[in-house]
């Protein structure tokens, strides 16, 4: 992220943080399981087009969101992503796909965070389903073993208000039982799965003992989620 770049994500918090707290009454849970200075890869379910902004304005470290290349094509949104440091990314299979995911390693491998979320616009274009989570893309476990650094789970959670918006920040998981083994689609797939329902269980307020405050350990490789 540039120092243009880095203007643009400030501007974007002082202008939409004030608005989103009085609006939408933004509260966050979990903070403090981000990590301070070390490089992560965040996971978010997408509730609406609101989710980027009220990640970046409720987590004070900077966050590289990766964007899917459908937001590229639309001018105004596309000026935006550019702005803002977003890169493109396509999150489909367990191939690579290109610079985005080079350019998210590396941001995390220099000790950034960098986020993603791994529904893609399922919600967006079907609205109809709003509280389902739907099937996670696998492409963002692949960058995460690769660069060596834990996922962080998050949901945004819409409350029984429509005005009301609660985010909440899983404690990270630990991905080095993974990196002796073959990363298999199987395999990927498998911890794509796990990892989606831990944030199914951070938007329901399950097992918060295990995935938000700690107070019960959490082994992705061996525990059943």
């Amino acid at each position: 992220m540039n120092v243009y770049e880095m203007l643009a994500y400030e501007s974007a918090r002082t202008f939409f943080g004030p608005w989103l707290t009085f609006v939408f009454r933004v509260k966050t849970e979990g903070k403090e399981n981000l990590p301070k200075d070390s490089g992560a890869l965040l996971i978010c379910n997408r509730h609406n087009i609101l989710d980027t902004l009220a990640l970046m304005t409720e987590v004070d470290r900077y966050i590289h969101f990766l964007a899917g290349s459908h937001g590229f094509v639309v001018p105004v949104v596309k000026t935006l992503y550019h702005m803002t440091g977003m890169a493109r990314l396509s999150l489909k299979g367990a191939a690579r796909s290109g610079k985005g995911i080079d350019e998210a390693v590396g941001l995390m491998k220099d000790g950034e965070i960098v986020g993603v979320f791994p529904e893609g616009i399922e919600l967006l274009i079907r609205p109809d389903r709003g509280g389902k989570i739907f099937y996670f893309r696998t492409n963002f476990v692949r960058m995460a073993l690769e660069a060596g650094v834990p996922i962080i789970p998050a949901a945004v959670i819409p409350g029984d208000d429509a005005r009301r918006i609660l985010v909440r920040i899983g404690r990270p998981i630990d991905l080095s039982g993974f990196k002796d083994e073959p990363l298999t689609k199987r395999a990927i797939d498998v911890l794509s799965g796990k990892l989606r329902r831990v944030v199914i269980k951070l938007y329901n307020g399950e097992d918060m003992e295990r995935f938000v405050t700690g107070d019960l350990p959490f082994d992705i490789y061996t525990d059943r989620v």
